[in-house]
């Protein structure tokens, strides 16, 4: 598995919960990264016996990247390279495998664009031939990636029964916060231009001026944490805003909220709208989101091209409804829907393209 970086990020939790579920009787997964790896991936990884091979930052020295990346394909011998990215660019990394002797390389899609358009067209003929396996989050992120080229459909499969609601846990974490009966507009993602937090913030002061208990509670971090931090130092409601960091345990925060908000300017197939769900939460949504990942009838969609005054019309006009729902049997009602993301059946499929590739490439 090839990957930019192993930070508590999307792509990262994807790539953890297959590594951690797949049969290890079977294949040995070695993942390599070019840049930083959170402290609970690799020891999640040193636990079941995952090797992390990390190499120069592939963003701030591409080359010596490269190269460190053609020395560990000699030396390590994969018989697969999966290769995890948003665009075109990862031919590079396929290119490398290809040279080095590797018959099977995935390219796997997980965004449905990219920040740099520009490299991802000039990258685009190179990158369709160098890849042997096609792999998407979702048809959007696969059409965005492969074009008119065949792929599969690969679920950002996770462990789903770990987000059924628990009214105990929302009490504990609740009482961390210091939270008693406020409704609590909820925010999970990295901090960066795809999540659109700027956007997030006025859409909270349009709530925060009618509803004078609504707290805002935003966990995760990212390179735009320090600019929505000082964001929040001077809006109108910063009493009512809780920027929680970085979690290892998403679970318990979405178990804390009451409605999730979520304007992405482009996704892939966000895992976290599937967890919120699970955990019985109301979401509002950019509707620029596949709609594969809608589970239930409390989901609102909305361009972010309207005012953020249209979002928080919204919140403000289901709030009541919102909060009077149990959550409590929301995993069991819908079960069917859910099991088709969870990471048990998911890793079957993964397992089985993975032989069928392995014998067709080295027989």
């Amino acid at each position: 598995m090839v990957a930019n970086d192993f930070q508590l990020n999307g792509i990262s939790s994807v790539i953890m919960n297959y590594c951690t579920n797949i049969n290890s009787d079977k294949f040995k997964i070695t993942v390599i990264v070019g840049g930083e790896v959170a402290r609970a991936h690799q020891e999640a990884c040193d636990d079941i016996g995952i090797s992390i091979i990390k190499l120069p930052n592939r963003k701030k020295s591409p080359l010596s990247f490269f190269k460190a990346l053609k020395k560990t394909f000699k030396e390590e011998h994969f018989d697969i390279v999966h290769v995890h990215g948003v665009q075109s660019a990862i031919a590079v990394e396929l290119f490398i495998a290809k040279l080095s002797g590797i018959k099977v390389r995935i390219a796997h899609s997980h965004n449905t664009t990219c920040r740099n358009i520009r490299l991802h067209k000039l990258m685009m003929n190179l990158f369709k031939r160098v890849y042997t396996g096609a792999f998407a989050c979702g048809e959007m992120a696969g059409k965005w990636l492969f074009e008119n080229g065949q792929f599969v459909v690969i679920p950002n499969g996770f462990v789903t029964e770990k987000f059924t609601f628990d009214s105990n846990i929302r009490a504990e974490i609740r009482k961390e916060l210091a939270l008693k009966n406020e409704p609590v507009i909820g925010h999970i993602g990295r901090f960066n231009q795809q999540k659109n937090q700027e956007y997030l913030l006025k859409i909270f002061e349009c709530i925060a001026k009618e509803n004078k208990k609504a707290v805002l509670l935003m966990v995760g971090t990212g390179p735009d944490f320090k600019e929505i931090k000082e964001r929040v130092k001077s809006h109108p409601y910063k009493d009512r805003i809780i920027l929680y960091g970085e979690t290892s345990e998403p679970e318990k925060m979405y178990m804390a909220m009451d409605i999730f908000v979520f304007p992405s300017r482009y996704e892939g197939l966000p895992v976290s709208l599937l967890e919120a769900q699970i955990s019985g939460l109301p979401c509002v949504v950019s509707d620029v989101i596949t709609k594969e990942v809608k589970l239930c009838d409390n989901y609102k969609s909305l361009s972010i091209n309207d005012r953020p005054q249209a979002w928080a019309d919204v919140v403000l006009r289901n709030t009541s409804k919102w909060l009077n729902n149990s959550r409590t049997d929301f995993y069991t009602q819908n079960i069917e829907k859910i099991k088709s993301f969870d990471i048990k059946e998911n890793v079957k499929l993964l397992e089985r393209l993975y032989t069928e590739y392995y014998n067709e490439a080295y027989a």
